[in-house]
Parts: structure tokens; sequence; C-alpha cells
């Protein structure tokens, strides 16, 4: 029941914006309707056939090398959910930072059927190009994004229920995008959660690789997620940060544009030698941080 009246809501909502030119405000979310006010100002009709064209296997060889370190860094997360989604008739996916597709896995039966409408490797799911759907609207809004059914602005893509993160790299610039999709009919309730679980992973995983010449925070109010995902990486150099995951923005409240002009002294209250001797720090806000320093390589 629950189901069906939602599935009306939206259909009344489709009617409101593309027959009678409505905003339907608070029928979907508002990230769909600033999607659907996008694609609607670039002319694009909603009923029409997706104009999708993938790339040829030379040129998605190319594409994928010039990415070779974002998959080798996702890879660990796409074999990990590509059980999940073979089970739940999903797929996983990973795009470049402009929605290029360059893997998949998953459900054999599902990729068949997305194959129907272009979505694979090769193909660009930009929110210019195809509409509102969960890789394109994830790079627009810089966060994640979940587009089930008919929330998508093209209606062929109705039978798709997606959702998708954006992945970051140290430095706050867009790197990829990872998807899992799946029937429109069946529920995938947990998708968006799994998603975002598995770009903290990458994310966090690209500091392994280490960030020359700085001094590495690792910190949260809870010391039995450090060493998790879910701890905060802030790195320093010359007492200004210069990379940041995204669990280390959010402890204090930053947005990425701040990587590269935060500084240590505005965050914390006390000298990084404090975090070195006993393992705890105050932020300027008087909260207790748990953490270690990663000598400067």
């Amino acid at each position: 029941m629950a189901t069906s009246q939602a599935q009306h809501r939206l259909d009344q909502a489709r009617r409101s914006f593309f027959e009678r030119g409505n905003a339907p405000v608070g029928q979907v979310p508002e990230a769909i309707l600033q999607s659907w006010r996008r694609c609607l100002r670039r002319g694009m009709v909603s009923e029409s056939a997706p104009a999708i064209e993938p790339v040829s296997t030379p040129r998605l060889r190319e594409m994928r090398e010039r990415h070779e370190k974002l998959w080798r860094l996702a890879r660990a997360e796409l074999e990990g959910l590509s059980a999940d989604a073979a089970a739940t008739g999903s797929v996983v996916l990973l795009t470049d930072e402009a929605g290029w597709i360059l893997d998949a896995e998953g459900s054999s039966g599902f990729l068949d059927r997305a194959g129907r409408v272009a979505l694979m490797p090769g193909a660009c799911w930009s929110e210019d190009t195809v509409g509102t759907n969960a890789i394109g609207t994830a790079i627009v809004e810089a966060r994640a994004v979940e587009v089930r059914g008919g929330e998508h602005y093209l209606a062929p893509h109705g039978i798709l229920s997606c959702a998708a993160s954006p992945i970051f790299d140290p430095y706050g610039q867009l790197a990829g995008v990872l998807d899992i999709s799946g029937d429109a009919r069946m529920q995938h309730v947990h998708a968006l959660g799994l998603a975002r679980r598995a770009v903290a992973s990458i994310e966090h995983r690209w500091f392994d690789r280490g960030i020359a010449e700085c001094e590495l925070l690792r910190v949260h109010h809870d010391p039995a997620l450090l060493g998790t995902a879910r701890e905060g990486l802030l790195a320093f150099r010359g007492g200004k940060l210069i990379a940041a995951n995204g669990a280390g923005l959010q402890l204090f409240g930053l947005d990425r544009q701040e990587i590269g002009r935060a500084r240590y002294d505005a965050l914390f209250e006390e000298p990084l030698a404090r975090l070195r001797q006993d393992g705890t720090l105050f932020d300027r806000q008087g909260r207790a941080l748990y953490g270690q320093v990663d000598a400067a390589s």
C-alpha cells in the first residue's frame, strides 16, 4: 500500500511539473526538483529516448588506464558489493569525475536489462547528457543522491532505482562516483547507505599512499573508531590544512573549499605536541578528540 501511494504521489508530481508547468514542492525531494528544473532549462524532453552512445572498446580502455589509480582504490569495494548486488538483482558502477562509467559488477541479468538504457561501461551518465539520475545529479550536488523510478527526468529511465555517492580525493577534488542501481520495482532501502560507506572506505584508503611533507592527524571523538574509515584524517603543512577526508571535514563542519585555506590554530586549542604526548587534543569548541599524528614524509 505504501509503495503504491508513493508511486501515485510521484505520478502526480510528474504530471504537475511536465504537463502543467507547476513545481511539485514537497512531492519529490528538493534535489530531484532542482535537477528537473536544470534539465528543463537545457531543453530536455522528458518523454524522449535517451541518446547515449557508449564509446568504443579502445576508447574505454584508454579511459580506464587514465583512471587506473581510482579503479585500484575502489576495487575492493566493487568486489565486496558485487555479491550483494547480484543477490538483489542490482549492479555496482564506478564512474570518472564526469560520469563516464568505467566498470560494472553484479547481477548479470540486470546488467543485460540496464544495457537497454546504456547503463554500462563506456556510457556517460552526466546530468546534462541523460537528465536527472543518481550519478549525474550526485556530481552536480557534490553529495550522495538517490533517484528512484519516475524521479529520473527521462521517462525510459523509470525502470531504474539508483543511489550514488561522489568520491573525492584528499585535496577535495571530485575523482569519480560509486553507484548502486537496480530494478525500480524492487525495494533497495540500504543502497544509499552502502554507497556512502563504500566511498568512505575508498577516500580513507587514498591516504594510505601518503601525503608528502605534512603532519597527518587521525582523530575522532570516539577512540573506538580510530583506524577505521570513520576516523577523521586531516593533513597540515606549515599550519595549513592541505588535505582531508569527508569524516575529517564533518568533524569540524568544514566544506571541501576550506582545504588549502583552513588553519590548524583555527580548529584546535592546543599544539600538536599534546596529541603526540597522550593521544588527546581539544578543539576550539572544547570537545575532546582522540588520535595520533603520523610523522611527516
